[in-house]
Order: C-alpha cells, then sequence, then structure tokens
C-alpha cells in the first residue's frame, strides 16, 4: 500500500474491495437512531454555534472539524448527513493505510494486507465505520501513533509522525490515549534492544518534545477561552462510576475482533519462546496498555473501542503467514458458508419485501413497521443481483496463497454488507430515521408557530427540529402545540383538557417510543 512499489492489478483489485468495504452506508440515508443519531447531533449543534471548539468531551473538535469540511466540499451532491458521514470514511481510510504501513515495517511487505484486510473484517468496525462516529478520529490517530512506534529505530523523522498522531489524538477528544503511547514509546528502549540506538533516541526525544509542546499550547488556548482543563482533557470519560464495567471490553471482543483475534493468539503461541521483538512486544504492549486503561472508562460502549481492533489486526498478520492449512481451510470455508447463508437470507427477506412472498414473512414485515410491502423495486434488484454475482465472481477466481483465509473472510462480509445496503438502505431508513415522524409534524403544525415539548429526549427533539425546520421549546412556553413522548408501556401523562390531540405515532415499527401531538386554541 505504499507508494515506492508499483500497483499491480491485484493490488488493484484489492483497494476496489477497500473501496468497496467502505462506501456502501455512508451516504444516502438520514441520520439514524443511536450512535449516528448522537454524532449528527453534536455536529448540527457545533455548526449553529459557529464553529468554535465546545468544552463537552463528547465533542472533540477534530471529528467535527472533519466532518464540517466534507459536508461543505460536498455540498452540490449530497445531503448534510451523507456528506458529513464521509469523514468516518476518511479516518477508517487513513487508519487502514497507517495499519498497513506499519505491518510493513513490523512483519514484512506481505503483511501489509493482511493486516488491512483482517481490520476490515472485524465485525465490530463493520457499522461503526459506517455511521458518524467521533472515535473514529481516535482510530486514525492511534493508527498513526503505532506507525511511528514502529519506525522509531529506522528514521528520526518518525518522532515527528509521534508527535502529528499524538496532535490529533488529543483533538480528537483521546488526551489519556495519547498519553498512553507516550508512555510505551518511553518504555520500549526498556524491552527492546533496537530501540536503544541513536537514531531511536533522537526519533523518541523529537516526538515526545513535539507532543508535550502542542498539548501545551492546546491547553492555553482553551484555558483562555476559561475552558476547564478537566473537560479540555476529555477526563469526564474516566470520572464517575455509576457505568462503570472493568469487564465491558475484553468481554466484547470474543465477536468484535473476530476473526483477527484467533490468529493474534496463534501469532503469540507460536512466538511464545521468542516474544522479545517489535512485532510481538509492541501491539501485546498497546493492547494490554489500553484495555488497562478502558477498564476506568466511566461508559464504555462498542464505538469507543475501535483502537483494540488496530493491536489485534497487526498480530493477526503475522499469524495468518503461518497457519497451518487445516485452520487456513476451515476459516475460508465457514466465511463461504456464513455469508453465503446471510446472503440468501437477505435475498428471502427481498422476496417478502418486493414480491410478498413468501406471505408470513411479509405480513411480519408490515408488523415490524416496512412500508410499501409487496411492490417491486427494479433497480434494487438490478443492484442486488450485481452484487450477487461479482461476489460469486470472486469466489470462483480467488487463488490460493496464504492471504485467501482473510480475503475471503472479507470480500464476504463486504458482500453481505453491500448486499443489505443495496436491498434494505431504503426501507431500513425509513424504519431507523425521524423524518417520517417530522414530516407528519410539518403536515400539521404551520412553520410559523412554535411546539413546546414535554418528556420528548434530547436526541429525538433535536432530530425531529432539524427535520422538520420547526421551533421546539420547552414545556411552559406559550405555544399553541404540544409534543409528548411516551416509552414503552408508559401512560400518556395527565393534561389539561383544553388540549385536543391532533395525532399520535412513531417512527414506523417502533415499539419503545410514541408522540402525542396536542393543539388548543
Amino acid at each position: 500500500m505504499s507508494s515506492k512499489y508499483p500497483l499491480t492489478l491485484r493490488q488493484f483489485g484489492l483497494l476496489l474491495l477497500c473501496a468497496a468495504w467502505l462506501l456502501p452506508g455512508l451516504i444516502g440515508h438520514a441520520p439514524w437512531k443511536g450512535g449516528d443519531g448522537d454524532h449528527f447531533i453534536q455536529l448540527w449543534q457545533l455548526l449553529q454555534r459557529g464553529g468554535t471548539p465546545q468544552a463537552d468531551p463528547a465533542t472533540p473538535p477534530l471529528y467535527y472539524w472533519m466532518a464540517a469540511a466534507t459536508a461543505w466540499l460536498t455540498a452540490p451532491l449530497l445531503d448534510f448527513p451523507d456528506g458529513a458521514r464521509l469523514a468516518s470514511g476518511l479516518f477508517v481510510a487513513t487508519a487502514l493505510f497507517f495499519l498497513a504501513r506499519t505491518a510493513r515495517a513490523l512483519y514484512g511487505a506481505q503483511a501489509a494486507w493482511a493486516a488491512a484486510l483482517g481490520l476490515l473484517g472485524c465485525v465490530g468496525l463493520l457499522v461503526r465505520g459506517h455511521e458518524l462516529n467521533a472515535y473514529t478520529a481516535q482510530f486514525a490517530a492511534a493508527a498513526i501513533m503505532l506507525y511511528a512506534l514502529a519506525r522509531l529505530p529506522q528514521t528520526v523523522h518518525s518522532g515527528w509522525v509521534l508527535a502529528v498522531g499524538a496532535a490529533l489524538m488529543l483533538l480528537a477528544g483521546g488526551a489519556a490515549e495519547a498519553l498512553l503511547f507516550l508512555v510505551l514509546a518511553a518504555s520500549l528502549p526498556l524491552l527492546l534492544a533496537g530501540y536503544r540506538s541513536a537514531t531511536a533516541w533522537r526519533a523518541l526525544a523529537l516526538g515526545i518534545a513535539g507532543a508535550l509542546l502542542f498539548g501545551a499550547a492546546w491547553l492555553a488556548l482553551l484555558e483562555a477561552q476559561g475552558i476547564p482543563r478537566t473537560q479540555a482533557l476529555s477526563l469526564q470519560r474516566w470520572l464517575g462510576s455509576e457505568g462503570r464495567d472493568p469487564f465491558y471490553f475484553p468481554g466484547i471482543l470474543g465477536w468484535y475482533a473476530w476473526p483477527v483475534w484467533p490468529l493474534a493468539a496463534w501469532a503469540l503461541y507460536r512466538e511464545r519462546r521468542h516474544w522479545r521483538t517489535p512485532g510481538i512486544v509492541l501491539p501485546v504492549a498497546t493492547l494490554v496498555g489500553l484495555l488497562g486503561l478502558y477498564a476506568f472508562a466511566a461508559h464504555p460502549a462498542e464505538e469507543q473501542g475501535l483502537i483494540l481492533l488496530l493491536p489485534l489486526a497487526l498480530l493477526g498478520a503475522a499469524g495468518l503467514f503461518t497457519l497451518q492449512r487445516g485452520a487456513a481451510n476451515a476459516l475460508t470455508w465457514f466465511a463461504v458458508m456464513l455469508f453465503g447463508f446471510i446472503g440468501l437470507v437477505w435475498w428471502v427477506y427481498w422476496s417478502a419485501h418486493d414480491l410478498g412472498v413468501p406471505t408470513r414473512l411479509a405480513v411480519r414485515l408490515t408488523k415490524l413497521g416496512m412500508t410499501h410491502v409487496g411492490e417491486l423495486r427494479p433497480w434494487t434488484l438490478v443492484l442486488g443481483a450485481a452484487v450477487t454475482v461479482a461476489w460469486l465472481v470472486f469466489l470462483a477466481r480467488v487463488e490460493r496463497s496464504p492471504l485467501r483465509p482473510i480475503l475471503v473472510w472479507t470480500a464476504g462480509i463486504t458482500f453481505i454488507w453491500v448486499l443489505l445496503m443495496a436491498l434494505f438502505q431504503v426501507p431500513l431508513d425509513r424504519r431507523l430515521s425521524y423524518a417520517g415522524v417530522a414530516e407528519e409534524l410539518v403536515a400539521r403544525v404551520p412553520a410559523s408557530e412554535c411546539i413546546q415539548t414535554h418528556q420528548v429526549r434530547s436526541q429525538q427533539r433535536l432530530l425531529l427540529a432539524y427535520h422538520s425546520g420547526l421551533q421546539f421549546v420547552p414545556a411552559g412556553v406559550d405555544c399553541k402545540w404540544l409534543l409528548i413522548e411516551t416509552r414503552r408501556r408508559e401512560p400518556v401523562p395527565h393534561i389539561a383538557p383544553e388540549w385536543i390531540k391532533q395525532w399520535e405515532g412513531a417512527r414506523p415499527g417502533d415499539r419503545s417510543d410514541r408522540f402525542h401531538l396536542y393543539a388548543h386554541d
């Protein structure tokens, strides 16, 4: 993946596979409920405030600056949420590039694609890498810092890369992660003889000094704006114990980091007697350090754990090329059968949605809130068929090589993701966004009038405001309209008799959130 090496037809095909993984799902839909909606609201509020850095640790500036830039650059072609979501794709692509360079530096040229494909094949990255997710900025910064650490003994310029990575990590809200990587860098000479050379010492000094100078300048700038240091360093991520779970991330890695963690475990077993090498010490120390740090996370969540995939993907690349033939074939055929079955399931659901066959499944989809069930969408059929044929052609032509197991796995997970987006992105958009609810409000509430809200949670209120363009105000403000949100089995609160119900509804198929619109003269 380096410009020093000519781009062969095989490498071009691998780049197309990466692009096929990255692009579908980034565009073509409104902000969805959950993390995608949360980060979109953070961006929208930031732009309404004029783009100034916000002290809230949930809004580290780097990601939102990039999202605002991609949204502005693509404004003639894409809707605002789609353009903003491209920032996630750019950060994931950056992480892929630097991870591949790191694998090349640690294990040789053949490991570069193995690491990149292993990372793309991780189950935990699939959804989180395609939504508005501020943690993708930390993900990219961590990959840059890992590359710098791998190159410290080879060039002084790696010190500059380390400093830049630390600066980006700080801007991404990862002050604790940046400090962890710097401590790891300072500790490497104690573990590895190759890091005690004059080149490594100069690069290390340059990187740490540059990172500390930038950090001091950034803190001084924020303090000059009256932002407390605790918030400037995003320390709220580690304060409080109400939601703390030290075993959260170790508990999810079994599926989150599949299939690279078995390959990583095999690499560690193979090198158990010769572990004092950068290819083992660097990723293991990174993984252990991050797991130790994240044991103190106040509110651990999947989207925060993307960084954990980087060291595991590196070790997985090391283990792939020593994998025994039986294990390699088992992974290959498991991928073929698993993703072939999931693809078949997607087509059965498409048949139920577009053709109404099987009938019982079509009825079930209608009950789940899917709209236009039984209406054929020709372009969806064409796109889905093209994706399926492309996957089948790939399976027929893929060559036997040490890279084959992870290549087949990543091509398979890409196939089911692209097929899902081709067949169901529009129905999923109706199901997961608040655009439909906003349309109902716009049809009833004049644009010049406001709506007071009661029990409407922040994300829902702000997404409805974005989609509808209506003004939502707190309860008690003199408005003709009132919107109430209730949760599952929660009764509608008692309101004064002068309020007359005008509408009641929810997102299609949503049984947890329900909205009630009232008006009075």
